[in-house]
C-alpha cells in the first residue's frame, strides 16, 4: 500500500518531522509527487519490522524494496493512453460523478475485469486526501494496484470545461483530470513521477484544454516526452 506522510507517521508513531530527518538521512525512501510524500508501505515495512511474519517470497520483497529507489521503469505516459480513454466534454459536476464518468464501462471496456472495484478504489483515495494538485489538475487513482487490469497500467484523460470542486490546494476548480491505474506499485509510482514533472510545464498545462480530440491530447503529451528526453541525454 502507498502511504501518506501523515499515515506513515501515525503507523510508526512518530511526527511528521521524524519521518522527513529519515529520508534527508537517507534511512526511508520516499517519492514526492505534486509537492506530496508517497511511501512504500512494504518497503517500511522491511526496514522497520524486518523480523515480521511476511506472505511475500524473498523475491517479491526484493521488488518491492526497490520499488521506491528503482521507479524509472522507462514507460512514458503517452504509451499507456489511448484516443479510446479520453473525454474531452466531462459532465459531472462532483468528485464522484467525474470519476464514475472516468470510469465509465465504454472507456474500459476489455481492460479492467472489475470496474466497480476501480471505482471505489479511486473514491476511497479521495476520502483519504484530495487528489487535485492545484492549477486545475487532478490525478485520481486507487491506493493500491489494480489486479485486474488487462494491461500493465492505463492513464485516462477527461477536461470539464466547467470546472470540479475537487478539494484542491489552491481551492480552484479543477478542469483537468489524469486518472492513473496499474498492475504494480512499482509502475503506479513510475507513471505519478512521470505526471508530476509532465505537469510542472506551463506550456503543457496551457495547450491542453486547447486540444480538440484524443489524438492531439496523445500528441501534446509525446511532444513533451520527448523533449523532456531530449534535454536529459543532452545533460549527459
Amino acid at each position: 500500500m502507498i502511504l501518506t506522510l501523515k499515515e506513515l507517521a501515525e503507523y510508526l508513531r512518530v511526527n511528521e518531522r521524524t519521518i522527513l530527518r529519515m529520508i534527508n538521512t537517507g534511512k526511508i525512501q520516499g517519492a514526492k509527487i505534486g509537492g506530496q510524500w508517497r511511501f512504500n508501505g512494504s518497503q517500511i515495512d522491511q526496514v522497520f519490522f524486518p523480523g515480521s511474519a511476511s506472505e511475500s517470497s524473498p523475491l517479491e520483497a526484493e521488488e518491492s524494496s526497490s520499488i521506491i529507489s528503482h521507479p524509472q521503469i522507462g514507460i512514458p505516459v503517452s504509451r499507456v493512453m489511448s484516443e479510446d480513454r479520453i473525454l474531452l466534454d466531462l459532465k459531472g459536476q462532483t468528485k464522484e460523478e467525474v470519476i464514475k464518468e472516468l470510469t465509465g464501462d465504454r472507456l474500459l471496456y476489455g481492460l479492467v475485469l472489475d470496474v466497480e472495484d476501480l471505482r471505489a478504489k479511486c473514491l476511497q483515495r479521495e476520502q483519504v486526501l484530495s487528489t487535485g494538485v492545484g492549477e486545475g489538475i487532478a490525478i485520481p487513482h486507487p491506493r493500491d494496484p489494480i489486479p485486474t487490469l488487462r494491461a500493465s497500467a492505463a492513464v485516462i484523460y477527461g477536461y470539464s470545461k466547467e470546472g470540479v470542486d475537487f478539494n484542491a490546494p489552491d481551492g480552484k476548480p479543477v478542469h483537468m483530470f489524469f486518472l492513473v491505474c496499474s498492475q504494480n506499485i512499482e509502475l503506479h509510482l513510475h507513471l505519478m513521477g512521470c505526471m508530476a514533472r509532465l505537469l510542472k510545464s506551463s506550456a503543457f498545462v496551457e495547450k491542453l484544454p486547447k486540444c480538440q480530440s484524443g489524438a492531439e491530447v496523445i500528441k501534446l503529451v509525446m511532444e513533451h516526452e520527448r523533449a523532456e528526453f531530449l534535454s536529459q541525454e543532452g545533460g549527459k
